[in-house]
């Protein structure tokens, strides 16, 4: 049977599924209870171990008939959330944890109700990658192995409760697999019809044997993609957003099932249909009102593998030509692309964002690459990475990083420097030594007073982050995850204590664009111009320029914005561009490795900007910040085009932000469609030009004028928020408010 055939029905049978969500399993929960309060004096990892044999045999597991993965083991989380909650998060939920999280949430308080920052202070609960190649390559028998024969030279009581805790977790989803395959047997007997009934004996064959073992085939990969993400995410409650690099990975398998005639493309786009349309279905996209957390899944195409060699393939059109059929939203679409790739890739890329598909995302592999090698970290490891759940970079089998967890306004740190005695509380409670800016002569000590507020204010959360963070061992251990991801077996030590090969973080800098501007501003107004002084601009700013409109409209209308065609302002936001990653990169986290520099993109730049007062480019109090790496708002227009845009990115180097830089772009749709070809051209530009990673909405602000009043007029139309899509209809009013008016003023 088709996909487009049973549509419908794998619709509508998961929708009726999760209709229920979240479940009642108090039962379940209350072993899970007695388990730790009977085993108090057990080691965190050895206690995680043995809730995995409570949770694969007491939850009920789920399967569908009009979907071809065996895969739901009700843990009792919403439909909507990829790991975070439901049972699998019982540790988490302790004593400790609970602790830890209010001690948490009680110092960032004062931080997010003034604008400043906002975030959580453990390793990320999400935005992770399953290590794929590995247990593809080795199977879960074959990872046992490997555990088996370190624990014979474990030198620790620690290491060994590790070790055995992750030959648990792996024993765990073994007999995890069993049960699907009992189910799918027991189902298959009693089907009457016969296609159902093949599909299910296909599952129950193929469980027995996948993941224990490494997959032979095409549909045997992508069973275990399917089975170890949702599995591991689901137990161990370490969000893995990332579905994974799928034409670099599924591309051995299908060439062998086609040479062997195991498979017919069209049976291969048939399984991808059902693999990349679950999430949609899943996460609600169309009927779920708002945004969830849910709906930050991923799945890369194109790079390059480990040796350097581009991946462009069958797998890879396959995957494009559904998304384009289908108008997926979630997963998003994380293409990589470097101009070693054919023409054809970039021209169907542009081919989907002119049909307005904004669920795309283009990473430049000739700097992302580049920007993680200069980190330390090896190039075979470097050229594996994927976009993690909305644009933060991981290696795929390497890495566990904490990145989308600490977004901090710089906005509201340059306001610092104006009047710190507004933020006497936080200063003084948590050691700050902000300076003022009130006795700089220059300009250069005015920009180095700011660089090294923005440096103590980085300083402290990351204090404060790492002192958190070393307690996530304590707090949700993942020997489970650990298993998958290179170097947690050889060093015994699980993910969440710096068991991956590389432990990273970011303090992701919010409103650069607006941070540039309003440098640029003091510079010129207050030093070269000499048109107010330093403490009447601060005191213009704090009272939202009130009574001093026609200085605003100088400072928005006749000071240059980055972005525009001014060479001085691009050199200018080099430099800035270049001193923000210095000064909030290079120190060391709590699980041996290191922050790094990003500009993500995100929705914090709407809620801290709401926080946050008035700034000297004339960006009023309330009003979002730039977002990612992109030009203000008050920059875009008339006198800032795309290709002005693009080409102000040239002088910036991107390399120092390996995290993620997002530039964000709207390009209104063009006569009968946008026109592809213009497209292709700007995602050219865009690399050539050094960019990052660029989000493209494409999208006609009448029509989203027409979608906010009829609704049942646009059910289809998709747009990048931030770092994720949506359906615009499921936008609450203030999102969709903000989108239009960004829209408006795109040139």
């Amino acid at each position: 049977m088709s996909f487009l055939d049973e549509r419908a029905e794998f619709e509508g049978e998961l929708e009726a599924h999760y209709a229920s969500y979240p479940t009642n399993l108090s039962r379940v929960a209350l072993k899970l209870e007695d388990l730790a309060a009977q085993h108090g004096d057990w080691s965190p990892a050895r206690l995680k171990a043995a809730g995995y044999d409570v949770l694969v045999r007491e939850c009920p597991i789920k399967i569908f008939c009009h979907f071809p993965f065996y895969h739901e083991i009700d843990v009792g989380k919403p439909r909507t959330d990829l790991g975070g909650c439901g049972l699998g998060a019982w540790f988490k939920n302790n004593a400790f944890g609970r602790k830890l999280t209010e001690e948490g949430k009680a110092w960032w308080k004062p931080y997010s109700e003034s604008g400043l920052s906002a975030g959580w202070l453990v390793l990320d609960d999400n935005h992770h990658c399953g290590g794929t190649d590995t247990y593809l390559r080795h199977g879960l028998n074959g990872l046992l192995e490997r555990v088996r024969q370190k624990r014979g030279t474990a030198a620790t009581e620690h290491e060994r409760d590790e070790l055995d805790a992750m030959a648990a977790g792996l024993e765990a989803l073994k007999f995890l697999a069993n049960r699907f395959a009992d189910e799918a047997a027991r189902m298959a007997a009693v089907e009457k019809n016969k296609a159902i009934r093949v599909r299910l004996e296909r599952m129950a064959d193929t469980a027995r044997r996948v993941p224990a073992n490494p997959p032979a085939t095409f549909y045997e990969a992508t069973c275990a993609i399917q089975f170890m993400r949702e599995a591991v995410q689901s137990i161990d409650t370490d969000g893995i957003s990332i579905l994974g690099h799928l034409d670099r990975l599924l591309d051995p398998y299908y060439r062998k099932d086609i040479e062997a005639g195991r498979i017919t493309p069209d049976e291969a786009r048939e399984i991808l249909s059902f693999l990349l349309a679950f999430s949609d279905v899943r996460f609600g996209m169309r009927t779920a009102p708002g945004w969830h957390n849910g709906t930050n899944t991923t799945v890369m195409t194109g790079g390059c593998d480990s040796g350097g060699r581009v991946v462009y393939n069958d797998i890879t059109r396959m995957i494009l030509d559904i998304y384009r059929d289908l108008r997926l939203v979630d997963p998003k679409l994380n293409a990589r692309i470097s101009p070693d790739h054919p023409a054809e890739y970039a021209e169907r890329l542009a081919d989907l964002l002119s049909r307005g598909l904004n669920s795309v995302c283009v990473f430049n592999d000739d700097v992302i690459i580049p920007a993680n090698v200069r980190m330390g970290k090896a190039i075979e490891d470097c050229r594996l990475y994927v976009g993690g759940g909305c644009q933060e970079n991981v290696l795929e089998n390497t890495e566990v990083n904490s990145r989308a967890s600490i977004y901090l306004n710089m906005l509201a740190v340059l306001r610092m420097g104006f009047n710190p005695a507004a933020w006497k509380l936080i200063i003084e409670r948590d050691h700050i030594p902000i300076k003022p800016f009130n006795p700089c002569a220059t300009f250069d000590d005015f920009y180095d007073t700011f660089l090294a507020n923005l440096k103590a204010v980085v300083e402290a959360h990351v204090a404060r982050r790492n002192k958190s963070e070393a307690e996530g061992w304590r707090y949700n251990p993942c020997p489970m995850h650990s298993t998958l991801i290179e170097d947690c077996i050889t060093k015994a030590r699980d993910v969440m204590e710096g068991g991956a090969r590389y432990n990273f973080g970011s303090v992701s800098l919010d409103g650069v664009g607006t941070l540039v501007d309003s440098l640029y501003a003091v510079r010129t107004v207050v030093y070269r111009d000499k048109q107010v002084s330093l403490a009447d601009l601060g005191r213009i700013v704090d009272n939202n320029f009130e009574g001093e409109e026609v200085f605003r409209q100088y400072l928005l209308n006749r000071v240059p914005k980055f972005g525009q065609d001014n060479p001085d302002i691009r050199e200018f936001a080099a430099k800035v561009f270049a001193d923000i990653a210095r000064v909030s990169s290079g120190m060391p986290n709590s699980r041996g490795g290191k922050y790094e520099a990003s500009l993500f993109s995100f929705t914090t730049y709407m809620a801290l900007g709401f926080a946050t007062g008035a700034t000297p480019d004339g960006r009023k109090a309330g009003e979002p910040v730039s977002q990612g790496m992109s030009p203000s708002t008050l920059s875009l227009g008339r006198t800032c085009s795309v290709g002005q845009v693009l080409d102000a990115m040239v002088p910036l180097d991107m390399t120092l932000y390996p995290v993620v830089a997002v530039l964000d772009l709207k390009m209104p749709l063009l006569g009968n469609g946008q026109r592809p070809k213009l497209i292709a051209s700007v995602i050219r530009r865009f690399l050539a030009s050094g960019g990052s990673v660029l989000q493209l909405n494409c999208i006609d602000a009448d029509m989203l004028k027409d979608a906010r009043q009829h609704p049942e007029r646009h059910r289809d139309l998709v747009v990048r928020v931030s770092g994720y899509s949506a359906y615009f209809a499921s936008l609450s009013d203030t999102l969709k408010d903000e989108i239009i008016a960004r829209t408006l003023v795109t040139g």
